[in-house]
């Protein structure tokens, strides 16, 4: 299967997604680039030296096995791996790149759109549990839920992402990569500006009222204080680092949901242990006031779809690449 499949379309999306990004600051009321967009040469740099430490593991491991000329040897494999390892390693720089548009583009589409659907999220939660269903983990102790939230949802991404790029080249791996790009460069801003919400957290600071006052008594002071944070980026109309506010579609969930369609495709073991992250993923957001529990259904609904569409596209892709024949 030729990387072109999922390079070139994830190009195209992450470009437009920039594209936006940029044309909408005038329209939004912002003047200036985001002022984390040059901690892309620290990430570039990160990467770098995490490649360097990488081959020299790899040289330590092939000396340890008291193999002929490991440095050669080395060489060697680098020399019949160029084509993919390039691939690769032009892959993660892509979607760190698509990431920070996203984070760019988020805050535009919450200072252009105004929050309108927390109402109708609030009452369908009501409807179908009986009650706002963030009542379940009243009297829980969240601080550990919150800062697993926070912290190793982005680092299973991380994880997952590299583990894909480090298989065969197959129509699955193509599919999942595609996907990742689909769910954050069309998906997450299409979904924000449709159903733009805050989500229970701001209930009452877009006015809305007191129903879910009480849940600030319930929440760790991590949720609060970042929960302050956006606001104030949000109300000083600024494109902070991770800034910008919506609760429709979780893309927490989402990318769980993306995670677990990647394993599976792949046949992988972890794949329960994805589904039991997923669950606790979904059920948090919902304890620390981030999201209703249908924003998880609809990043649920959006990965599959992501999935199927790439999915669609790849194999079209693969049916329609000219073979190529080598030469004796």
């Amino acid at each position: 299967m030729d990387d072109r499949a999922w390079f070139i379309p994830s190009v195209c999306l992450t470009v437009a997604l920039g594209l936006v990004a940029w044309a909408l600051m005038p329209i939004a009321g912002f003047h200036s680039i985001p002022p984390y967009m040059p901690a892309f040469l620290n990430w570039m740099g990160a990467a770098t030296a995490a490649a360097v430490l990488l081959l020299a593991a790899r040289l330590i491991g092939l000396a340890a096995s008291k193999v002929p000329h490991p440095a050669e040897t080395l060489i060697g494999e680098v020399k019949v791996h160029a084509r993919a390892l390039s691939f690769i390693a032009a892959g993660v720089t892509l979607a760190c790149i698509d990431m920070l548009f996203f984070m760019w583009i988020k805050p535009e589409i919450a200072a252009l759109s105004a929050f309108w659907v927390d109402p109708y999220l609030a009452e369908l939660d009501f409807i179908v549990f009986g009650t706002d269903p963030w009542r379940f983990f009243q009297g829980m102790n969240l601080e550990p839920t919150a800062w697993a939230y926070n912290f190793l949802w982005p680092t299973s991404i991380l994880v997952t992402l590299l583990w894909i790029f480090a298989q065969p080249q197959s129509v699955q791996r193509s599919n999942a990569i595609l996907s990742y790009f689909m769910i954050w460069s069309l998906f997450g801003p299409i979904g924000q500006l449709l159903f733009s919400s805050a989500g229970p957290i701001f209930y009452s600071r877009i006015g809305l009222g007191d129903r879910f006052a009480e849940i600030h008594a319930n929440i760790p002071w991590v949720t609060d204080r970042i929960a302050d944070y956006l606001w104030g980026q949000y109300s000083n109309n600024e494109l902070g680092l991770g800034a910008g506010i919506s609760a429709m579609p979780s893309l927490h969930v989402a990318m769980v949901a993306w995670i677990i369609l990647s394993l599976l495709d792949h046949k992988s073991r972890a794949t329960p242990f994805a589904l039991l992250f997923a669950l606790f993923i979904w059920g948090a957001s919902v304890a620390l006031g981030w999201h209703y529990a249908s924003d998880g259904l609809a990043g649920i609904l959006g990965a599959i779809a992501c999935h199927r569409l790439s999915r669609r596209y790849v194999e079209q892709f693969r049916s329609s690449a000219v073979p190529t024949v080598e030469l004796a």
